[in-house]
């Protein structure tokens, strides 16, 4: 019980450094566009290795795992760097407010806390939705399903986890969830038949 409220009072308290330095929605914007990227980016690998004729998983889910994690850890630095330099520059513009050195304080931290946390969502976020999307491949290699049963159901997965995504930010915005789940579920779509159109007049 004991690590259990450690463990309440660490995220209680993250929350508070991140809700201080209003960082939740630019945490959200970096979940839901990373993850899209990275479900999008597996998906046109599974689409365009069948529609190939590939029928080999292990070079699908390496493929696309291993771009999904380049896009993960370009993502992290590109994110580290970029809220690195504005969080910097809110704090500085604060100090020359308030006539104060803020190093240290909980704006400071906040602030500190606000890079680190969008950098792991900004990596994280699109390695989490390739592993989603590529699982029932995984489960090709133990010869549990056969190769096009885990086709359909990769793409099933995806395109459906994309429309939650949509929906998620359909509930975010106070809107209506459905249409924002269409809106993305269309977009990916879309986006996936011009990739293999692409790769295929190649």
């Amino acid at each position: 019980m004991d690590l259990v409220r450690i463990i309440y009072e660490k995220v209680e308290t993250l929350h508070d450094y991140l809700s201080a330095a209003e960082a939740m929605e630019i945490l959200r914007r970096y979940m839901v566009m990373n993850s899209f990227d990275g479900a999008l980016t597996m998906l046109g690998f599974i689409m365009g290795s069948y529609a190939a004729g590939g029928r080999d998983p292990h070079i699908i889910l390496s493929a696309g795992i291993s771009a999904s994690l380049a896009m993960g850890l370009s993502g992290f630095i590109g994110a580290l760097i970029t809220e690195k330099a504005e969080r910097e520059k809110r704090v500085k513009e604060l100090e020359k407010a308030l006539f104060a050195d803020l190093r240290g304080s909980y704006i400071d931290k906040a602030a500190k806390i606000t890079v680190i946390s969008a950098a792991i969502v900004d990596a994280l976020a699109p390695a989490a939705a390739a592993l989603i999307s590529a699982l029932p491949l995984v489960f090709t290699l133990y010869g549990l399903i056969s190769f096009d049963l885990a086709v359909a159901f990769s793409i099933t997965l995806t395109l459906a986890f994309i429309f939650m995504l949509g929906f998620y930010l359909g509930k975010v915005s106070g809107g209506q969830p459905w249409k924002y789940g269409l809106y993305m579920l269309t977009a990916g779509f879309i986006l996936s038949l011009i990739s293999n159109s692409i790769g295929f007049m190649r």
